[in-house]
Formats: structure tokens, sequence, C-alpha cells
């Protein structure tokens, strides 16, 4: 849909360019050759480097108050470079752990936060649910409050979860019935 969306050379948007393999981007050029820097990143990320937008970590450093910074669970290798100031905001838009693989990276997150002092301590950590599904409090509140004599969870990932608030949990494979 043409015009639907902003054009990636907007002057309102700045795309980041993250270090390549090999941490070329902050390199005099004159000691590599463009081939060299070109060859630092995917065929499919190259034609950004050359945006009138494009920023990388030293802009982002500079300027921290000016930027939003996107950064996943997966790259916060760049806050190494970026070094947010201390006490600066971070909104990591994730559903709340539900199992202990989950609750481990939200640990490894957190210390990743208070070593680069956007929080100053573990506690200083918020969760605001974010999801179309109800969090761990809004189907416990449902469950305890629907006064039903059975529960059939569906579209979930374990309904032993369930079990802790009621007592007759009745667990359906995918596609088979029960009868009630």
């Amino acid at each position: 849909m043409k015009g639907k969306y902003p054009s990636p050379t907007d002057k309102n948007i700045k795309i980041y360019i993250q270090r390549g393999s090999g941490g070329l981007i902050d390199k005099d050029i004159d000691s590599f050759s463009e081939r060299q820097l070109l060859a630092d990143y995917g065929l499919w990320q190259r034609e950004f480097l050359d945006y009138p937008n494009a920023v990388d970590y030293r802009d982002i450093q500079k300027k921290q108050n000016q930027y939003i910074f996107y950064c996943s669970d997966f790259r916060l290798q760049d806050l190494i470079d970026v070094k947010p100031t201390e006490g600066s905001s971070y909104i990591r838009s994730l559903t709340e752990p539900f199992n202990t693989e989950m609750e481990i990276k939200e640990d490894q997150i957190k210390n990743w936060f208070v070593h680069f002092g956007v929080l100053k301590r573990e506690d200083d950590w918020h969760q605001i649910h974010v999801s179309g599904h109800g969090d761990g409090e809004q189907i416990k509140f449902g469950v305890e409050n629907t006064n039903a004599k059975s529960l059939i969870p569906i579209h979930t990932v374990k309904d032993e979860y369930h079990k802790k608030w009621h007592s007759n949990v009745i667990s359906v494979k995918q596609h088979d019935s029960v009868k009630l």
C-alpha cells in the first residue's frame, strides 16, 4: 500500500547500524578496504550502511536522550558500545515468564541492566503484562470466582498450572473431545 509506511530514509527515522561480525564500523576506513567493511555485513544489511539517516552506537551514545533505541534480548551486547546513561529507561515488551527457562532469561536480562546502571538494583524491575492472554493473577481470579464444577484449559502450555486453583481440571489434547 503506497504511502502507508514511511520511507526507510525518512529524516524522522534513524537506521541503527550495529557492529558487524568483524566490528569494523568505527575503524578508520583508510586502514581497511570498503570491500572488507561490506563483508562485515549480510547482503540485505549493506544497502542501509549509506543511508543518510544511518546511525551507529557512537551517535546513540552521544545523544541518548534523543533516541528510542531498540535492543532485543539477543542484541544486549550492543549495550556495551552504547553505554546507557545511569537511570535510563527500558521497556521490555514480552509476556511474563511462565516456565523456568523464561525466568532464568529474565534474571539474566535484569543482571545486564543492573550492570549497566539502567536499574540500580534488581528490585527496580517492573513487569507489565503484554499479551492477548490474561496474566497469572487474572487467570487465577477467573478460575476462583466462576464457581465452575470443572475446568478445561485450552490454548495453554501446561494445564498442570491450573490445578493449584481448581480441584477438577480436565486435560484435553488437541483434536480430542470431552463429554460434559
